[in-house]
């Protein structure tokens, strides 16, 4: 099982929806896929049309977080909650699982967590150890800030990767991440070894719709070595209104633009899950592109003076 953790240190860049569009992009291309919800707000199982209360909090990640982490023997088995039915109007192979969250149980897992210290960082990562030949991926959803939750995610991960939208100060969180994702080894004594994977702009815009803030953001993401990924997710209201059917957009707007781009940034994910770092294929600077494309128009306007 590989496993990815989609990790920012600022609220609001798009976690969630980037977690549970990967991941469902993940098993509608065959693949078994479990996303784990280790925030406390519960987001990507909301994203997964889940909502746990009444007696369904027993199923909360929290509890056997928790359990192992005050050395109480527990299994993740029992809390699994299938959501592949989302999968079946597309007839993919795949399977998609989900461990879901509740804020009260996650938020006391948080404290335990934090007393515990790094002598428990690695509880997730032994829970799933049980379920390593059964699934082909795990994607995490984790909470913002650098917390405990966050670190028992990172230390859980194989992979990890940060997003930016176009503010300002998400580039400085993404910049916190990807040097706390970097020191993840030191900090669990070589138990845990991430590999940084860039940084995904969410809630992009057309060029021709570029504020100074979003030209000063992608040009930041390049300066700053946050390796962005080339493909960008747009603002859409189709991925904003999947979260409320629970249905992912990359399922439910397949062959449209919002399920085309995440189709695309999966790709990109799983090529430089396979490529040294020196190989990959990043993101041009928004200055790059303004130039670029001011290049391009006296070219045509030549091409088509001359009939050509």
């Amino acid at each position: 099982m590989e496993k990815i953790a989609v990790a920012s240190q600022k609220g609001g860049p798009g976690k969630t929806t980037t977690t549970v569009n990967l991941a469902a992009g993940l098993a509608l291309a065959g693949f078994r896929v479990l996303v784990a919800d280790i925030e406390p707000q519960a987001q990507a199982g909301i994203a997964l049309g889940v909502r746990l209360s009444g007696q369904d909090l027993a199923k909360s990640l929290a509890l056997p977080l928790q359990q192992l982490a005050q050395g109480v023997p527990t299994t993740l088995r029992n809390i699994i909650i299938d959501r592949s039915e989302l999968l079946r109007s597309r007839k993919s192979k795949g399977t998609l699982h989900l461990l879901a969250s509740e804020q009260a149980t996650m938020s006391n897992a948080q404290h335990i967590l934090h007393a515990a210290g790094m002598e428990k960082v690695h509880v997730l990562r032994e829970l799933l150890d049980e379920l390593d030949k059964e699934y082909d991926f795990a994607v995490f959803d984790t909470p913002p800030a650098v917390q405990s939750l966050n670190g028992v995610a990172l230390a859980a991960s194989d992979y990890a990767l940060t997003l930016c939208n176009p503010k300002g100060a998400t580039v400085e969180g993404a910049v916190t991440m990807r040097s706390t994702i970097r020191h993840v080894t030191d900090r669990t004594r070589g138990l845990a070894n991430p590999k940084y994977l860039g940084a995904v702009l969410n809630m992009a815009h057309p060029m021709g719709e570029w504020s100074t803030e979003e030209i000063d953001v992608r040009n930041q993401m390049v300066d700053a070595s946050l390796l962005p990924f080339v493909t960008e997710i747009r603002e859409d209201s189709r991925i904003s209104g999947s979260y409320s059917k629970g249905v992912p957009a990359v399922l439910g707007y397949a062959r449209t633009a919002p399920g085309k781009r995440y189709a695309q940034f999966l790709q990109e994910v799983l090529d430089r899950m396979d490529t040294p770092e020196d190989e990959w294929e990043i993101a041009q600077s928004a200055d790059d592109m303004l130039d670029a494309a001011e290049a391009a128009v006296p070219a045509q306007q030549v091409k088509e003076a001359s009939g050509v």
